[in-house]
């Protein structure tokens, strides 16, 4: 029995002595050094994530930057890519202009639509040429399509034209191919009106129309519009509806010319 209360004081004498002789050999004993590499271990790793997120959230902001970036220069390009395409179509009017021009002895000059009527002059326009340039009041106005207008009012500067789809206009026509005389007036709408064509004559859809010079005030020859549609007759005569060659609502550049 002494035997066994003295067995708990030799090995607390054995592990004691083990002990301090480990640590004269290795140095101090760290019982929290497992706990400390655990430790560092892990916060090493949330380190490296919260890095590797931060990393992640400025690549995200990054890449919104330069989509914005693209976007903006998508929309330049865009915009610039409209702006050759027009100029590409005005050099082409203008070049069509320039050829009939050349080819018109009877020019006066050529101008540009700066406005457009409103209200009761709905079916005019203001030109950028006017008494100064030769141009005088009843002149012809037209495109290298055909038949515009004519001038209502010249100033200096500017002038008023008339449209040929105005109610108040009209020209002296004939079918181009069979030569039968008529006349074309506005309607006040978007096309034109054929009036006095002999009931015995016969037209049809297409039938193309050119100015006569009959009527004094426009040069013989020039493109008036087609026939789209036969109107109601009346009496002796019919009338056809006609669409002109120039549209009025896109006309830009124009030339006077006189008889």
């Amino acid at each position: 029995m002494p035997g066994r209360k003295l067995l708990p004081l030799v090995v607390l004498i054995a592990l004691v002595s083990f002990l301090m002789t480990w640590q004269a050999r290795r140095g101090p004993l760290n019982p929290l050094a497992g706990v400390d590499s655990a430790f560092y271990g892990l916060s090493g790793g949330i380190g490296t994530a919260v890095s590797r997120t931060g990393d992640l959230f400025r690549n995200l902001t990054t890449g919104k930057d330069d989509i914005k970036v693209l976007e903006d220069r998508i929309a330049m390009l865009k915009r610039q890519n409209d702006q050759m395409i027009e100029l590409k179509k005005e050099n082409e009017r203008l070049k069509a202009l320039l050829d009939l021009k050349q080819h018109t002895p009877a020019c006066v000059a050529s101008a540009n639509v700066v406005a457009r009527g409103a209200r009761h002059w709905a079916n005019t326009v203001i030109i950028d040429a006017g008494s100064a340039q030769g141009v005088q009041k009843d002149m012809a106005v037209i495109t290298p399509q055909g038949l515009v207008g004519k001038v209502m009012r010249a100033g200096r500067e500017y002038s008023s034209v008339l449209l040929i789809n105005d109610i108040r206009f009209s020209v002296a026509a004939r079918f181009q191919e069979s030569r039968v005389e008529a006349i074309v007036s506005g309607t006040g709408g978007s096309g034109c009106m054929l009036k006095y064509f002999p009931y015995d004559q016969a037209v049809k859809k297409g039938d193309v129309l050119i100015s006569s010079g009959l009527d004094g005030l426009f040069p013989e020859g020039l493109k008036v519009g087609w026939v789209s549609g036969l109107g109601p007759d009346e009496g002796l005569f019919k009338n056809a509806e006609v669409v002109p060659f120039v549209n009025p609502a896109a006309v830009e550049e124009v030339m006077i010319i006189k008889r």
